[in-house]
Formats: structure tokens, C-alpha cells, sequence
């Protein structure tokens, strides 16, 4: 099975255009971040890649916990 790219939700920084999102946004280019992104394409956070307690409380304000 061959998969396939979705060009149409491809992101990367526009350089040509002067709108870097790294800029735009404060992310550092050499620490990089995540990105919290909901189905319907909303960004809802974005954390450094070691924000593991934000990233746990950000879900934590939403989701329940299986018992």
C-alpha cells in the first residue's frame, strides 16, 4: 500500500513572504516546540518539547482519566 503526502495540510515557514512563524510566534529555531492541534485544524497550544506538566494540565483541564 502506498501511502500518500497531503500537501494541503503541509505548514512551513513562508520565507519569501517575510512571515516566519518561528518569529511571529517566539519559537526557538534550535529548541523547536510542540504543537497542540485539534481536529478541526484550531492550534490550541504551543508548548516547548520539554513542557511535559503544561502539556499534562493543559489535557487535564478536559479529558478524564480511565479508571
Amino acid at each position: 500500500m502506498q501511502q500518500l503526502c497531503d500537501y494541503e495540510k503541509t505548514f512551513c515557514p513562508d520565507l519569501k513572504s517575510g512571515n516566519d512563524i518561528f518569529t511571529m510566534r517566539g519559537i526557538d529555531r534550535e529548541r523547536g516546540c510542540m504543537v497542540v492541534v485539534r481536529p478541526d485544524q484550531y492550534v490550541a497550544h504551543v508548548l516547548p518539547l520539554d513542557g511535559h506538566t503544561q502539556l499534562a494540565a493543559f489535557f487535564d483541564g478536559f479529558m478524564t482519566r480511565r479508571h
